[in-house]
């Protein structure tokens, strides 16, 4: 298969089918604009990803049954929100899901594509992509899950304590063979920049929507500032911006640039705002999704929603929406356990 074909095929599974897959988990009104279809589609998709890659891999099953499963299953996600856009065409609110451009909102995003075309093309080659783009491809040529060690292609005696509860890899060869087995450095280094970097900007626009409602100039010289700020964060290999920058198809890198503050603006939309702005599913699934792509996701997400409720206790005095919070934490609490469990 043509290497054309296979990068519409990326595309297609990194940025058409999460931008479906997120309307049906928008809400009933889906006045949700286009970033907020593809971020929720995220959630969505690495929840599923989550969910049924650690019991298959304890179960020791092939890769392809894992890499057939989600490509059933996110293809149907997709389906149902494309029926979704049909049926609820009437309620959309147009006009909410347009972006309105201003000058600083444009250079915002020239600033945004000058550093995806640096980190497509440019691409920096990290230590830690011995592991992770290692693994996924590991997997891709063994047809197996977290069962041998990419450092020395031996079979692992215990699994890796560190990785097999935050399959991220495993999410990279997955996509990889539904790519018509695009490889996953490719995958990594091309087209994760190409849909991640742009993704992480997305967030902070709609953390600008929370900020400076009905400011458009306002979400524009945010969005703009944030641009150039990352653009010069190389003065340290440890903040969020580097990070974003030079290893965002990493699942750490993930976390730190997108899923953490994504997860920021739920807690702000369920738990700060005297009426809610979306469902506490998404609440749920960005938990499960911090847990998907690091270890440190499963501490993080938790600790942070904690945070947000206990500012809500005291700020709400509403016991409802911090249990409901409290609810929301449950996967990502298990999960710790378990990871304590098999230390």
């Amino acid at each position: 298969m043509g290497m054309i074909v296979k990068g519409i095929l990326a595309i297609f599974w990194l940025a058409a089918v999460p931008a479906f897959a997120g309307v049906p988990f928008l809400g009933k009104k889906r006045t949700g604009n286009i970033a907020e279809m593809i971020l929720t589609g995220y959630l969505a998709l690495f929840s599923v990803m989550e969910i049924l890659t650690l019991p298959m891999t304890w179960l020791k099953m092939p890769l392809h049954v894992l890499t057939v499963s989600c490509g059933i299953v996110f293809s149907a996600f997709a389906v149902w929100g494309i029926i979704c856009l049909k049926k609820q065409k009437p309620l959309y609110r147009l006009k909410e899901r347009k972006i309105h451009w201003n000058f600083y909102l444009c250079l915002a995003v020239l600033v945004i594509i000058l550093q995806v075309v640096m980190c497509t093309f440019l691409a920096h080659m990290d230590a830690d992509d011995c592991f992770y783009v290692g693994a996924a491809t590991t997997d891709v040529y063994t047809d197996t899950i977290f069962e041998v060690n990419p450092y020395t292609g031996r079979e692992y005696i215990m699994l890796p304590r560190r990785y097999v509860l935050s399959p991220f890899p495993v999410f990279l060869a997955v996509v990889s063979q539904l790519s018509g087995g695009l490889h996953p450095a490719i995958m990594a280094h091309v087209f994760f920049p190409l849909v991640f970097l742009p993704a992480a900007y997305m967030v902070q626009y709609c953390i600008a929507g929370k900020w400076f409602r009905g400011d458009r100039k306002a979400r524009g010289i945010y969005l703009f500032l944030a641009a150039l700020l990352c653009s010069f964060s190389g003065y340290s290999v440890y903040n969020a911006g580097n990070f974003q920058m030079v290893r965002i198809w990493q699942g750490k890198a993930l976390l730190a640039g997108v899923f953490l503050p994504y997860l920021f603006y739920l807690c702000i939309s369920l738990l700060m705002e005297k009426k809610q702005t979306c469902s506490w599913l998404l609440l749920v699934m960005a938990n499960i999704s911090c847990c998907l792509l690091s270890s440190m996701g499963i501490l993080l997400a938790p600790l942070m929603t904690g945070c947000f409720l206990a500012v809500c206790f005291v700020w709400r005095r509403e016991w409802k929406r911090v249990l409901k919070g409290l609810m929301c934490c449950l996967p990502s609490i298990l999960l710790g356990l378990l990871y304590i469990g098999i230390g």
